[in-house]
């Protein structure tokens, strides 16, 4: 789904984390299939909780105010996000998209509700455990795991200048 916006930023938790990087790498890769380039992403790192979504969309409000949507890497920090921008007067999604990652059990209960990345859970869980239980290898073990975007009220069409 396409919805215009070319003014996107990226409300990440701590660079350490692996979350982070391998949700950061899934974002950059889907900014490349659409012809962009991932540098064109504005990625403000902060801690991977509430507050540090209401620091990250802080930052990128003052330092990036020409962006239209934000990607929180998980829907703590969208929530977060959420919380600034209803502080600060800014329409979700009317001028800023809001899209989280996890679809928590309250996402669909917020206002607006949250639009997010769903990822199956049990499966990752019994995934990890099987890769966990297999002999030790000098080499990462890694598999992709699907995923759905459940899209919501907190994002809209890109305003128009």
């Amino acid at each position: 789904m396409d919805l215009g916006h070319r003014r996107i930023a990226v409300a990440a938790g701590s660079a350490g984390l692996t979350t982070v990087a391998d949700r950061l790498a899934g974002v950059s890769a889907a900014v490349r299939q659409r012809g962009r380039s991932p540098v064109d992403l504005a990625v403000v790192h902060s801690a991977f909780t509430r507050d540090g979504g209401r620091a990250a969309a802080e930052r990128i409000l003052n330092e990036h105010p020409e962006t239209t949507a934000i990607i929180a890497l998980n829907d703590v920090m969208a929530m977060g996000v959420l919380s600034t921008l209803r502080s600060r007067r800014v329409p979700v999604p009317a001028r800023m998209s809001v899209v989280g990652f996890d679809d928590v059990s309250v996402a669909a209960d917020l206002a607006p509700s949250l639009t997010t990345i769903r990822l199956p859970m049990t499966e990752m869980g019994r995934t990890a455990l099987t890769l966990a239980l297999k002999p030790r290898t000098t080499r990462p073990r890694r598999r992709p795991t699907g995923h759905l975007l459940v899209v919501r009220d907190s994002t809209g069409p890109a305003p128009t200048s």
